[in-house]
């Protein structure tokens, strides 16, 4: 990476040589000669670069050379970028003096200032002398290589075809349908008796393991045969407690702290345990660790170049993550000289490279641009398997200079566009997308990783705590992966640029004021989500320092002398909840880019003068203060992107102060919320609708939040219709508007939520065009709550609405008697409406879910609510206090798969169960009318896989019907105190895995049966005494029983648990490499 760092350091030297801030002052007194030489060595230097960076892949000394070139640059670097920060700094107090002249203290602050500046100018005399003197030493060499002059042309190095939306995403998979399938065949057929069935998927790098693995992880077959499905990758460090923590924390969604083996054990045994589960351990890699290859893509096949191309091709060994970076590289090359320029390229010759990467990878990393190649090679500080952010990955870019400036665009446009060209080259896969289709974050392939590192060598180092921090002398980027609680120890004196701590999870307690002195060129630092509490006002000593981030940390306060970092682009400080206040002069920070302080919700004003931050992009929360400084006009001159959200809108005075924030012309803004907290005086309420009329945000916008409006009408920006590229609208708590605006004319809205407006009587009002227009054409999503007022849909009949609606939510609606017809609606929630609109469902044939809920006066079901519902797979009906039957409408339901029935204390019979032949998961709650199953109806539930019933207060026995219950999996009974005895046809259950039994007090023993049941693996018994005393190891009268269950609970603690040959028997699985 060495010639990659070279190039693009030059171009930061020169331009730092071509500075303004050289000129203007005049500052560099008697350095002028040392810089002409300095400008003259580097320009000869850069002449043989090309030819340099050729020659390196084959000639060791030659990378030698250039590594120490770079090292030189660097100290050049750092010596002009401090000069260029004092100078600029200088600027700034000189205006400050200017404005505020007599004072006595800035007076004084400014002779220092100057005094600083002279004395920084004689220091950059002297060093630059040293530099130039090593330069020239070292660039003398070059003779010896006998290098040639090549001028880099950068302009033709890019794709030409790049766009900010034009990258290529994962292609379908294609020709894996016998492989998938054979796997599929063994995975649904293995028996669920005896050992754990094993399937390794043995394969060089590449192959595409990963891939087939993913497509039968994701296959609904197995989704629906597997209760769990957990995913870890292994990769190259085979760590058996690791990987026990990484399936808890699979499984659970949080995080596992805990650190004795057994105690893992046991919690994994506890989770799984009765349940059928496939686990995928990916990248588990022999002791060789081979590893090959890279990408996809197809060269241009011209029938002057198809033959050199199939030549080409031989290279990729087969393998298809080759073939990709090949062709994405190929595609690129348009002459018949460049085809045979890549055919006869010397890197053919070359012996694979000791971690197994084939020379294509190396290739197609030669072919990119410099700019290019030391962004992929930063990459390497990031473990494999992590998500890398798009949006983070690109400020880290920018911080280390690795992104050339431009007149035309922005620094996040020209990063974005190299993000995409990375990603259309294969070097990043498998990324996630937001709702605009913008790429949020991606992965390296492991083998892309491994090249990464190759290239960077020992400039980017990832260590991890606990180990001896050992860092090379030319190490400049470093990440440490926290997995202990440990003190940072081993690190200072280091001219290191970057220094990230990963996956802190508040391990690291304390970053102490002698680190940072000891780093003093760092431009990003990373150390969010560490127990810190303090920063150290050793920050302030970080002058290169254009990266911080703080996120997730337990920090109350910052340290002022973090206004003085001049250079700062971005400081991140999401989710800091115990942050109360940020500096007062954080308006010197001049060239903060981005200013992220979401989820502090401790901080409720922002300092003064938040408007003099000219470079600001970002800044998703302003709080509109009431004091000189801190008003909505603080916007005004801010170019922000993104995403805005400004709160304490009452303390704007007048139309005219909304409209001096601009929002009209923030055009890069896509999603807006507005707030206001507490508005009750008449006036504040009369001045909030001039207020919002001067909030007009621009016409690109495509997502709104209106909140706590108290005005009694919608402005006229939304009342017109004129936000056309609208996708998503949320009003809150509109309580006074009584019209709501005509937003069945919005052609892209897609989401729209209506909550607490509660003087609006129709859905849609507007009476203009005619009424065969459908409105809405585009909302897919829709929800109505706490509308007490709502009477119906539209004010014109005959106005076809919500075409296209795929998921209505109606909550609190106590007057809208129907539903418009809906032909797409897919899911359905009815809460707290009036039993007249359930008349309307009937029409809707194309539901797959449906919840009714809070219908206090429904007494039965309406005739044809659930007729032809032939897609419903989801049902629920829940708080119906008066609920008595179902009156035969569950009768057609054939496809539904999950029945939820809770709080319909009335209900008297479960008999139309049988009818559910699909059914797979029945949960019945507080059901207190409830006496017994019907036979028939348990007795036809041959699918089911899950039962639950809690609270059911007259449930007295189960039906020996129960029997039929094959494949039920999970049983649990809960707070049903009159039942006394369980039917023993309970053992013919020869699926159940997982028992409970809690709350039932009149239980007196188990059925004999028990016995039989083989697969069973857990029995869970809790507050029932009865079965306590029955069920007591060894001595009770039931424990015959139970005996043969692995695991056994009784009221907490394990009574049995499986023995430690069976429980170190699953860590023994996962030590069996493949």
């Amino acid at each position: 990476m060495a010639e990659a760092v070279l190039s693009a350091l030059l171009q930061v030297i020169f331009e730092n040589l071509s500075s303004q801030s050289f000129e203007e002052y005049g500052m560099l007194r008697g350095t002028n000669k040392e810089m002409r030489k300095l400008q003259s060595v580097l320009s000869t230097i850069q002449a043989v670069l090309e030819d340099a960076e050729d020659r390196q892949v084959l000639d060791k000394a030659v990378k030698d050379w250039l590594i120490k070139l770079k090292d030189i640059a660097y100290d050049a670097d750092d010596l002009l970028d401090e000069y260029i920060s004092e100078a600029s700094q200088h600027k700034l107090d000189f205006h400050d003096h200017v404005d505020i002249q007599g004072c006595m203290i800035k007076e004084v602050r400014y002779f220092c200032s100057q005094s600083n500046l002279i004395l920084c100018s004689y220091r950059v005399k002297r060093e630059l002398k040293n530099i130039v003197e090593r330069l020239n030493t070292v660039a003398d060499e070059r003779f010896k290589f006998h290098l040639k002059d090549k001028f880099l042309d950068y302009s033709t190095q890019s794709s030409g075809r790049l766009q900010s939306d034009s990258f290529l995403f994962e292609s379908e998979v294609f020709g894996r349908d016998e492989e998938k399938e054979k796997i599929m065949k063994f995975l649904m057929h293995s028996t669920d008796k005896g050992d754990v069935s094993v399937l390794p998927l043995v394969g060089m790098g590449g192959l595409g393991k990963t891939t087939l693995a993913k497509l039968v992880y994701n296959d609904k077959r197995v989704e629906e045969h597997f209760e769990q499905r957990i995913w870890v990758c292994v990769s190259e460090e085979f760590d058996v407690k690791r990987l026990m923590r990484a399936i808890v924390e699979s499984v659970t969604g949080n995080r596992c702290d805990l650190l004795e083996m057994e105690t893992i054990h046991r919690h994994i045994q506890e989770l799984i345990m009765g349940k059928r589960f496939l686990l995928v351990l990916d990248d588990v890699w022999n002791d060789d660790h081979e590893k090959r290859a890279f990408k996809c893509g197809k060269p241009e096949e011209g029938s002057s170049i198809l033959a050199i191309g199939k030549e080409i091709a031989k290279n990729c060994r087969g393998v298809p993550l080759a073939a990709k970076a090949l062709g994405s590289l190929m595609s690129l090359k348009r002459r018949r000289s460049e085809w045979l320029l890549v055919k006869d390229n010397e890197i053919w010759n070359l012996i694979e490279e000791e971690n197994g990467i084939l020379p294509v990878l190396r290739l197609s990393y030669d072919n990119l641009p410099s700019h290019l190649k030391q962004c992929f090679a930063y990459c390497s500080l990031f473990p494999k398997g992590c998500r890398i952010k798009k949006e983070k990955l690109i400020h880290l870019w920018m911080a280390e200079g690795f992104i050339g400036s431009s007149q035309r665009k922005p620094l996040e446009e020209v990063g974005n566009e190299y993000f995409n060209e990375l990603f259309w080259r294969s070097f990043f896969q498998n990324a996630t997308k937001d709702s605009n289709g913008d790429m949020v974050d991606c992965e390296m392939h492991d083998l892309l990783h491994d090249l990464a590192r190759s290239v960077a060598g020992t400039s980017c180092l990832m260590l991890e705590v606990g180990r001896q921090v050992i860092i090379p002398t030319g190490t400049r980027h470093l990440s440490i992966i926290c997995n202990e609680t440990e003190n940072l120890k081993g690190i200072s004196d280091s001219k290191l640029r970057s220094f990230l701590l990963l996956f802190a999870r508040r391990k690291i307690a304390k970053v102490s004021g002698n680190l940072i002195l000891s780093i003093k060129s760092l431009r990003t630092l990373d150390i969010s989500s560490t127990g810190i509490k303090k920063l150290s006002k050793s920050i302030g000593a970080l002058k290169h320092l254009r990266f911080l981030d703080l996120s997730y940390t337990l920090i109350k306060k910052l340290p002022n002398s973090i206004c003085s970092l001049f250079n700062l682009q971005t400081l991140v400080l999401l989710h800091c909840s115990r942050l109360e206040i940020l500096p007062e002069n954080l308006r010197k920070l001049v060239n903060l880019r981005h200013l992220n302080r979401y989820g502090c919700g401790l901080l409720t004003e922002l300092p003064n003068g938040i408007g003099e931050l000219g470079s600001l992009k970002t800044l998703p929360l302003f709080i509109v203060g009431k004091q000189t400084g801190c008003g909505i006009s603080q916007l005004q001159g801010l170019d922000l992107h993104g995403e805005l959200k400004i709160k304490n809108l009452e303390n704007v005075r007048n139309e005219r102060c909304a409209r001096d924030a601009n929002p009209k012309e923030k055009r890069h803004i896509q999603s807006l919320e507005l707030l206001w907290e507490n508005v009750d005086e008449v006036s504040a309420r009369e001045n909030v609708e001039c207020v919002t009329e001067g909030l007009q945000p621009n016409f690109e916008l495509k997502k709104l939040l209106i909140e706590n409006y108290v005005g009694s009408k919608f402005p006229s920006w939304l009342m017109n219709s004129s936000l056309t590229n609208l996708v998503e609208l949320s009003m809150v708590k509109c309580q006074r508007c009584a019209q709501l605006p005509p937003l069945g004319k919005l052609p892209a809205l897609e989401v729209l939520r209506i909550d607490g407006i509660d003087a609006t009587m129709y859905f849609s009002n507007d009476s203009s065009g005619a009424s065969r227009v459908a409105d809405f054409v585009s909302l897919k999503r829709l929800s109505l709550k706490d509308m007490p007022n709502l009477l119906g849909w539209s004010s014109v009949e005959g106005r076809d609405l919500l075409p296209c609606l795929k998921e209505l939510i109606v909550e609190f609606c106590p007057k809208l008697t129907n539903l418009p017809y809906l032909p797409s609606i897919e899911s359905l929630e009815l809460n707290d409406c009036s039993n007249e609109i359930l008349a309307t469902v009937t029409k809707m044939s194309s539901l797959s879910n449906a919840l009714f809920s809070g219908f206090l006066e429904l007494i039965y079901l309406p005739q044809g609510l659930l007729r032809n519902k032939k897609h419903l797979l989801s049902l629920e009906i829940r708080d119906c206090p008066k609920l008595r039957s179902f009156s035969g409408e569950l009768d057609s339901l054939s496809a539904l798969q999950s029945f939820r029935i809770s709080n319909c204390p009335e209900l008297e019979s479960l008999s139309e169960l049988g009818s559910l032949k699909s059914l797979k998961s029945l949960f019945i709650d507080r059901c207190h009318n409830l006496g017994s199953f019907a036979e028939e109806g348990m007795g036809s539930l041959t699918s089911l896989q899950h039962f639950s019933l809690s609270n059911c207060e007259n449930i007295t026995a189960f039906p020996h019907a129960m029997k039929h219950l094959v494949c039920l999996q999970t049983l649990h009974i809960w707070s049903c105190p009159k039942l006394s005895t369980l039917p023993e046809s309970l053992g013919n259950l020869a699926a159940l895995k997982e028992l409970e039994l809690w709350y039932c007090e009149n239980l007196l023993c188990l059925p004999e049966s028990m016995q039989r049941l083989t697969s069973l693996q857990f029995l869970s018994v809790w507050s029932c005494p009865h079965l306590e005393i029955q069920c007591e190891k060894d001595q009770g009268k039931d424990w015959h029983k139970i005996k043969h269950i692995p695991f056994i609970k009784i009221n907490g603690p394990y009574i049995q648990a499986i023995d430690s040959q069976h429980l170190y028997s699953f860590s023994n699985l996962l030590s069996s490499k493949t």
